[in-house]
């Protein structure tokens, strides 16, 4: 009987350190999975390379003189917007635009306007962020070409326009000038 009591009571003693053991790994475990539980996954937007480049031609007048004015905007497909936050990351491309005026076959102008062109007038945030998205042809006048530009931040609503000039003849041939830079939202 002594043998018995003392078996049971042996038995008890380690089954009762094991249940310790296993309360023990428990807790373990769900203070690990606490842990990995706080990593945040990143949501992570980019868009794709464009190899298209939207080309625009139309003819204008200088003087007397039939010119071909053409506007071709592409991506740099640079990836050099990148704004990211706590769990968000957006990846962008910026566009460029070359003006190029021809008489014939021969090259009166060959300018490239970027968003940097404007960098003068425009938020650091914002310059940081945006892209060129349009360039429009508007009028001729003096020995200046005028366009309306559209400058925005992708996926939002802060955009500014502006009109700008290109010299196209003179010692200020290329040369660009700009006003009147204010958002216009979109």
């Amino acid at each position: 009987m002594k043998k018995l009591l003392f078996l049971i009571l042996a038995i008890s003693l380690l089954t009762s350190c094991n249940d310790k053991k296993t309360e023990k790994t428990q807790v373990e475990i769900e203070l690990k999975t606490e842990l990995k539980s706080e990593k945040v996954d990143t949501t992570v937007v980019y868009w794709q390379t464009n190899f298209d480049t939207i080309k625009k031609t139309q003819e204008i007048y200088i003087g007397n003189d039939k010119h071909e004015l053409e506007l071709k905007t592409y991506s740099l497909n640079d990836s050099s917007i990148v704004k990211t936050s706590e769990n968000y990351k957006e990846i962008y491309h910026d566009n460029v635009t070359e003006i190029i005026i021809k008489k014939g076959k021969e090259l009166i102008l060959k300018s490239l306007v970027k968003k940097s062109t404007f960098k003068d007038s425009l938020d650091g945030d914002f310059l940081k962020y945006s892209v060129l998205r349009s360039v429009e042809y508007d009028n001729i006048r003096s020995n200046r070409l005028y366009f309306k530009a559209d400058i925005d931040v992708p996926d939002t609503d802060w955009a500014f326009g502006v009109d700008f000039a290109v010299f196209y003849q003179t010692d200020k041939k290329g040369q660009i000038d700009f006003w009147n830079v204010k958002e216009i939202g979109l």
